[in-house]
Formats: structure tokens, sequence, C-alpha cells
């Protein structure tokens, strides 16, 4: 149920030397590399003025152009840098509802995918997601890729495939990302009775289109962690008194 993976925030937030440490510990232990690149228009000019190069080259020059990377964001890459990206297999964490709070930009995910990126779909941190609702996030990839190209080109299934097979081929997993023989019995169960679902004909498209947002059941590995809308386990009404102190607290201190 673990699966460890050496991830420096930003290229441009850690020395080099980490960077390339990274990249050798990764491969002794056969871990998976991850790091935030292509978010922001920032993100060029700083690596132009203290690297002389644009964020991919800087990434290509720490070592990290493998197929072992999943990189989070991937907004503002050039038809070139997607090339390259897709030649070694780096694969792309869209991050939808982030990218659209913090108007950061769109991800360029049909040409990523067309190059040979594997495409996978995530939320970011609270910090830049307050939901961090990997179901909503799914409506809005649909939303802002439609607008990105058009209706025609992107449809509910791409968006719940960058979910599920893209996101495992991200993290490197064969195991996971479709409901199939031999593969872990990762399953979510959503209801389809509220007043919003009602003259549905596609409950695929329902679940996306109608905005889902919860799921009634989850199972994980074969077993049930969330029934009727709650985890298994958790005392949810202490867990947020806990957090509410938490942040209260941390407020305070600033």
């Amino acid at each position: 149920m673990l699966q460890v993976a050496l991830a420096p925030c930003a290229p441009f937030t850690v020395t080099k030397r980490l960077m390339v440490d990274s990249v050798g510990l990764a491969e002794r232990f056969r871990c998976r590399l991850h790091t935030h690149l292509g978010e922001t228009h920032d993100e060029n000019e700083y690596c132009l003025e203290h690297f002389s190069c644009r964020p991919v080259d800087y990434l290509e020059e720490c070592g990290w152009l493998t197929e072992r990377v999943w990189l989070a964001h991937g907004i503002h890459f050039n038809d070139s840098e997607i090339a390259r990206l897709g030649r070694h297999r780096v694969g792309v964490c869209h991050c939808p509802t982030s990218n659209m709070v913090l108007a950061s930009g769109q991800c360029r995910t049909r040409e990523l995918e067309a190059a040979g990126s594997p495409v996978g779909l995530g939320v970011d941190g609270s910090a830049s997601n307050d939901n961090s609702n990997l179901m909503e996030g799914v409506r809005h990839a649909l939303m802002i890729n439609r607008l990105t190209y058009d209706a025609a080109a992107v449809t509910h299934f791409d968006a719940l495939r960058w979910a599920t097979a893209g996101s495992a081929r991200c993290i490197g997993r064969d195991d996971l990302g479709e409901i199939a023989v031999g593969k872990q019995a990762d399953l979510a169960f959503y209801t389809l009775d509220e007043l919003r679902f009602s003259g549905a004909g596609d409950p695929l498209a329902a679940l996306v289109l109608c905005g889902a947002h919860s799921a009634d059941r989850v199972m994980v590995g074969g077993q049930w962690r969330v029934e009727g809308g709650q985890p298994i386990g958790i005392d949810v009404a202490r867990l947020r008194r806990e957090h509410g102190a938490a942040a209260k607290a941390f407020l305070e201190a600033m």
C-alpha cells in the first residue's frame, strides 16, 4: 500500500545538487521522481535569469528527463519541449482546479498525450485548491479542456481516463487504473438518486457533467474504506475539531 517517490517541490526552490542526487537515489532504489514544473510564467523568467535556460532545459541538465518522472501542472511548455517530454515518456499531472483558482493557465493535455507523455489528474495542495476533490477535478478537467480545444475534442471519457489509467501510468503502476482481472480492487461507487441526476441517460456522463462530488462507498485493495459517504474507523467530528484548532493556532502565530 506504500510507494516511495522523491519529490523536490520545484527545481528552482532547491539546489541543483539535490535535483541531481535525487536521480541517483531514485535509480538505486527504483523510485519515482516528482516535481512541479511549467506552472507559471515566473518560472521561465527565474530559470532564464538564474540558469540561463528554460525550466525543461534545466530539468534535462539535472538528469530528470526519464520515464521515472511525473510533473505537476505542465502548462507553459512550447512545442519542442512537449516533443522532448513525450520522447522521454515524462508524465504530466494535470491540475485543472488549482490552475483555475490561481489563473495559472491551461495544460496542453492533447499535445502532451500525442507526443507520448502519460497525462494524469491531480488536485495540487490545499494552498491552491481549497476543496481537494478529485471527482470535482474530473469535471473541471472536462470543462477547461473543452474551452482550450472544443466540445467534440474532449469528452468525459478523456477526463475519467486521466483520473484513472493516466494517473496510474504517471506513478508507474500497471496494477491500477482500470477494472480488470489481475488489477487491484480499487473501486468508487456513486449514487445517482439526487435530483440533479434526474433524467440522465448516461450514468458516466452524469457523474461528470452533473457534478458528482462525494462517493457513497470506496473499496481500496478489496477492502471497504468508505461506507455511507463516511470513512471507516475515523471520528470525523473529532478530526475537524483538531484540525480547526491547529488552523487557528497557526493563524495566531503568523
